[in-house]
């Protein structure tokens, strides 16, 4: 008894490779794209969490300051029970720096590609919160790119 096998043609084989070729073809710069996304993504993510720690540090202070000193230059000044403390706002960074006896509490965020905006909010010449706008602008060749635009108003507790 003979077994009679088939094999494919050269054509077959020649248009299953060339749906191969034109497939490859027409995945590479969406793939391209995704590859160089990635770590753009990264990046923009590791920056927003990093932000959302300073302005929790920043929430945390203004709640248990005294009253907000003001807003001159893009410094932020609270006064607190154990002295003043400075927060310095500005494209890039956010910087705490305490009172003089409150050494080993000073902290920079460094935040690239991080801009803000900054106000307060007053009542008969008294600021009683901070207006805070922060978004993450890239520029691209082609465009520039504003993502995770947000603003945050924190107030001070009124005292008892």
């Amino acid at each position: 008894m003979k077994i009679k096998r088939r094999a494919y043609a050269l054509t077959e084989m020649l248009v299953i490779i060339v749906m191969i070729i034109v497939l490859m073809g027409l995945s590479v710069r969406p793939m391209r794209t995704l590859v160089s996304e990635i770590p753009h993504s990264a990046r923009v993510c590791q920056t927003l969490n990093r932000s959302m720690k300073a302005l929790d540090q920043l929430r945390n202070d203004i709640e248990r300051s005294n009253r907000i000193a003001g807003l001159a230059g893009g410094v932020l000044t609270l006064e607190q029970p154990g002295g003043m403390v400075r927060y310095t706002l500005s494209d890039g960074h956010i910087a705490r720096r305490p009172a003089m006896n409150d050494a080993g509490a000073e902290y920079i965020w460094q935040l690239p590609h991080l801009k803000t905006e900054t106000r307060l909010w007053s009542q008969s010449d008294r600021p009683y919160a901070v207006e805070l706008t922060t978004w993450n602008q890239q520029q691209d060749p082609d465009r520039e790119q504003i993502s995770f635009k947000q603003t945050v108003v924190f107030f001070k507790k009124a005292q008892p």
